[in-house]
C-alpha cells in the first residue's frame, strides 16, 4: 500500500483486547509513517455507541466511507505497520479531525 493519508480511514486487521482473535475493522491514521518499517499511530473506529470520555462520535460518515454511526475509540490509540492497513475507505471530515485532535491532546495530556 502507498503511504497512508493523515486522518485517512482504512480497514486493518485489529486484535481484540479480550480474546486472542482479530477482526478487520476501520481505523483512522493519526500520524505520518515513521521508521524503516513504516509505523503509524491509529485510532480504531467502532459502531458501538458507548463512549469513554475521550472517544469521539464521528459525524462525517460519508466522507470517511463508513456505513453506520461510528465512534473513534481514542482510548484504544495504538500503532501498527502501514503494511497492515488493508484498504482505504475515505477521509475524516474537517469537523471530525478537529474533534479527534482535541481528544488526542486530552488523552495524552498535551
Amino acid at each position: 500500500m502507498a503511504t497512508p493519508k493523515l486522518y485517512g480511514v482504512y480497514t486493518a486487521r485489529f486484535p481484540y483486547l479480550e480474546r486472542s482473535k482479530d477482526k478487520v475493522r476501520p481505523v483512522a491514521v493519526v500520524s505520518r509513517s515513521h521508521g524503516e518499517f513504516g509505523v503509524v499511530a491509529i485510532v480504531p473506529i467502532s459502531s458501538k455507541s458507548d463512549l469513554e470520555i475521550v472517544d469521539v462520535r464521528l459525524s462525517g460518515l460519508e466522507s470517511a466511507g463508513l456505513a453506520k454511526a461510528s465512534v473513534a475509540r481514542v482510548h484504544r490509540l495504538t500503532t501498527m505497520l502501514q503494511a497492515d492497513l488493508i484498504a482505504e475507505l475515505g477521509q475524516l471530515s474537517s469537523k471530525d479531525i478537529q474533534a479527534l485532535k482535541a481528544s488526542l491532546r486530552k488523552f495524552l495530556e498535551l
